[in-house]
């Protein structure tokens, strides 16, 4: 992610998955819809599986986006977007998009799910970046009950906030091993760092109408938890 000058470099991939109540006339227009999203110019190349149209933007694989619709979920995903806006932009973009086709009326919606993996490289050591987790996450009483020297301290942590049920985790990454949670390549995964996955999730009240502004929502409460984090890590 391009970074302005006082922003952290931090590397993302991020998604948007709404489910729906399964649709079975989606089964019978799955080509209608996917030359409906092609002409409208959003991505320009699909593959058509048994329950799911896949968009992507190059021929053979996604590069930096791509997006789906099928009988249970429609969404769209985005690796290393430049700008913060990006994924909150084209995500919304499509939804509205898949909206306004003729072929199949999307049913009525069971969750809403926006999630947001972040790599934040570092000039710190592994080791010191997992003693900086362990500071904020735990306690020096926790050391004297768990006993022993903490080698790997990754943290799990699920919350409610705003309109959102949240599933935060992370931990220390060492040199080469990001590349295991994120489907692109970087440079900057020869780094050791900092990573987290944040997941903003809603089952109840939902409404097509509804889905930009909680997507915009849940992003800009992303980005204000990773930054908060990266400053009390240090990374």
């Amino acid at each position: 992610m391009a970074k302005k000058q006082d922003e952290k470099l931090m590397l993302a991939e991020q998604i948007l998955e709404v489910r729906h109540v399964p649709s079975g006339s989606f089964l019978d227009v799955r080509g209608y819809v996917a030359d409906y999203v092609r002409e409208s110019g959003f991505l320009p190349h699909w593959k058509i599986d048994t329950n799911v149209v896949a968009f992507r933007d190059k021929p053979d694989k996604v590069q930096k986006e791509g997006a789906f619709a099928g009988y249970r979920s429609a969404g769209y995903f985005v690796y290393d977007p430049e700008t913060r806006n990006l994924f909150v932009d084209r995500a919304g973009l499509f939804w509205r998009t898949i909206q306004k086709n003729q072929h199949y009326k999307l049913p009525a919606l069971e969750r809403f799910g926006a999630r947001t993996k972040v790599f934040l490289p570092s000039e710190k050591t592994f080791d010191e970046i997992n003693s900086d987790v362990y500071r904020i996450f735990y306690t020096d009483r926790a050391r004297e009950v768990i006993g022993g020297k903490e080698k790997d301290v990754h943290f799990t942590i699920e919350l409610q906030e705003q309109d959102f049920d949240v599933r935060v985790g992370g931990g220390p990454i060492h040199k080469g091993e990001v590349g295991r949670y994120l489907s692109f390549e970087s440079k900057q995964f020869e780094k050791a760092g900092f990573f987290v996955d944040l997941d903003f999730y809603r089952t109840t009240e939902l409404t097509h109408e509804d889905i930009p502004k909680l997507l915009r929502a849940a992003v800009d409460l992303t980005w204000s938890k990773v930054e908060r984090l990266a400053a009390a890590i240090g990374v």
